[in-house]
């Protein structure tokens, strides 16, 4: 199987065996919209393309046991069965599923790497459930390494979580302030000379342990044409 579709929409797989699934995720395809309800999700993509997702307790989608916003792009995993689910789940709360990103934020940096430690908690604002850093928040950390500069303009980052709160890179690089770019939620910029629809985020690594096999397994997800194209248009 290389790739799931739907109508119009296309999904490349990544890896795949009995007991999961890690495909590309496309920007502006949600993982989860609301409370049971498939339509227009990946897990609507997946099942529609004869895949069999874990439907057990606990589970709000049938094979969904994490998540990425829906204008980030990038690797996602779905469980097949409840080995699956279990386990990657378990490797998630015990931080041994290493997930890596890619971002382009404004702005430079004078250090070639650093740590964000700063607790994250929700808040309403504007009729939204959002995130915002709260020292009574729940704890979360965040290392990056800038890979390239682009003038005094932005910057292109390598970052991984070592926890994973809704929003948790979003939150975090407006907090220092380096929002990502076409950010309209957490760190608005003007765009000057470049035209930017979502935001410049990426999940392009994840590791983990195979849950039958146990063997350790990476998947990596290219960069969508509108993330190239944006990096082309800041090098000129």
């Amino acid at each position: 199987m290389h790739e799931l579709r739907l109508g119009s929409v296309v999904v490349p797989v990544l890896y795949v065996d009995d007991d999961i699934i890690a495909v590309n995720k496309p920007a502006g395809l949600p993982v989860f919209t609301a409370p049971g309800k498939v339509a227009g999700t990946l897990t609507e993509v997946a099942l529609a393309s004869g895949v069999t997702l874990y439907e057990g307790e606990g589970v709000e989608l049938p094979g969904v046991v994490h998540r990425l916003d829906k204008d980030t792009s990038g690797v996602m995993v779905l469980a097949r069965s409840q080995a699956g689910w279990s386990c990657f789940k378990r490797q998630l709360g015990n931080h041994d599923a290493q997930k890596q990103y890619l971002a382009l934020v404004w702005g430079t940096f004078a250090e070639k790497s650093g740590r964000i430690d700063v607790p994250i908690g929700a808040v309403h604002s504007r009729g939204l459930l959002l995130r915002q850093a709260d020292s009574s928040g729940r704890p979360s950390t965040t290392d990056f390494e800038v890979i390239q500069h682009f003038g005094n303009q932005a910057s292109l980052l390598r970052i991984r979580i070592e926890t994973g709160r809704t929003h948790q890179i979003r939150v975090h690089c407006s907090y220092i302030g380096h929002p990502v770019l076409g950010d309209y939620t957490y760190g608005y910029r003007a765009q000057r000379n470049v035209v930017i629809e979502r935001q410049m985020l990426h999940a392009f690594a994840l590791s983990f342990v195979a849950p039958r096999s146990g063997v350790e397994v990476r998947v990596m997800a290219a960069l969508p044409q509108d993330f190239i194209s944006v990096l082309g248009v800041l090098a000129r």
